[in-house]
C-alpha cells in the first residue's frame, strides 16, 4: 500500500468518513471508492467527493493526477 493512500485513509478516518459512506453517497461499490482511492482506477466525481469531505481539492490529494491542469481550484 502507499503511503498517500494510508495518510488518506487516516485524515478520513479522523473526519468520520469511511470509504463506504462515500460509495453510498456516490451509488459505486466501496471497493470502487477504495480502487480510486489507491490510484488503480479513475473517478472525477468520487475524487471531488473525497477531496470535498477533507476540505481540499482533488489535485492536493493526488497531485501526480493532476499535473499540468492547474492547481485544482
Amino acid at each position: 500500500m502507499s503511503d498517500a493512500y494510508e495518510k488518506l485513509k487516516l485524515a478520513l478516518k479522523a473526519a468520520g468518513i469511511s470509504f463506504r459512506s462515500i460509495a453510498r453517497e456516490t451509488g459505486v461499490s466501496h471497493t470502487a471508492v477504495t480502487d480510486v482511492a489507491k490510484g488503480a482506477r479513475r473517478s472525477r466525481r468520487i475524487e471531488a467527493l473525497i477531496a470535498q469531505r477533507l476540505c481540499t481539492t482533488p489535485a492536493q490529494l493526488w497531485p501526480e493526477r493532476y499535473q499540468g491542469q492547474g492547481d485544482g481550484t
